[in-house]
């Protein structure tokens, strides 16, 4: 069997759509269509339901991707053993600067390098605005995006809650006006909050601007004002915020990475899978 209809057929899966992957793949969709054709033919079942707009898995689709998935990574195995060659140069990595997620994947990368010498690796924190304008104008080669609302692809590796996060003592200002304490810039904690709260009727003020997380922290720990970020962020001196109080629901979030290339390399596809490792386990721990 030809591997690379593997391949095709798990971005094909992932994406739900034979456009998408082809872009992703850097090919034609036609080429997209005749490798998934050649791999029904060969396998001799159907692997999705097509129509002019979407295509969905067949229940033979559905189970051959366990199988596809563990022989396109023993292929990279092989290639990583026998072709070390492969695995060098220098990657140029984007992070979310959460601090929670910052500490273990910056970990799980000093132990890529350790173990893959050849590589090196550059790491850029971040937010995900930014870090998806450097994969735009391929300044980095690949990076843990955030994305508010979730999303709901295959891509998604976890899915996390935003809260509203508050001093344990604080109380609602009397003229029923938020304070927020907002990251500058196109941050998607601070489109979720505006965004709650004005499709709810809230009334809301920017009581700070910061330029990192950091800063935010401090401020609402001194009860100046109130902010949003995921549960895994919440530290000392922070409560998250009770459900039925005078803040409005928030959306989930999810992580997933995202490459500068349409066909990365293998170093950058093993870099991608030990962040992907790390991100998984965590969610795990979490939800257990």
């Amino acid at each position: 069997m030809d591997t690379s209809l593997l391949q095709c057929f798990l971005t094909v899966a992932d994406t739900q759509s034979f456009s998408v992957a082809a872009e992703r793949l850097n090919i034609t969709q036609s080429t997209v269509s005749h490798k998934i054709a050649r791999l029904e033919s060969h396998l001799g079942k159907q692997l999705f339901e097509r129509t002019t707009r979407s295509c969905v898995l067949t229940s033979d689709g559905r189970e051959l991707i366990g199988h596809a998935t563990r022989v396109v990574q023993s292929i990279e195995e092989m290639e990583q053993s026998f072709k070390p060659d492969l695995l060098s140069g220098t990657l140029v990595v984007g992070v979310p600067d959460d601090h929670y997620l910052f500490v273990p994947l910056t970990v799980a990368l000093k132990n890529f390098m350790r173990e893959k010498p050849r590589v090196g690796v550059e790491i850029r924190g971040g937010l995900s605005s930014d870090l998806l304008r450097d994969l735009r104008q391929r300044n980095i080669d690949l990076a843990v995006i955030r994305d508010v609302p979730a999303m709901q692809d295959g891509d998604v590796l976890c899915a996390e809650n935003l809260v509203w996060i508050t001093a344990p003592n604080w109380v609602p200002p009397p003229d029923g006006t938020v304070p927020l304490a907002l990251v500058r810039g196109p941050c998607a904690y601070r489109g979720a909050a505006i965004s709650a709260l004005e499709q709810n009727g809230v009334r809301w003020k920017c009581m700070v601007t910061c330029t990192s997380l950091q800063g935010v922290f401090s401020v609402v720990r001194a009860g100046l004002a109130v902010a949003v970020v995921t549960e895994g962020d919440i530290g000392s001196g922070i409560r998250a915020a009770p459900a039925g109080g005078p803040l409005p629901p928030l959306p989930a979030s999810s992580l997933s990475i995202r490459y500068a290339d349409r066909q990365p390399t293998l170093a950058a596809r093993a870099l991608a899978r030990t962040m992907a490792d790390v991100l998984t386990q965590k969610a795990a721990i979490s939800a257990g």
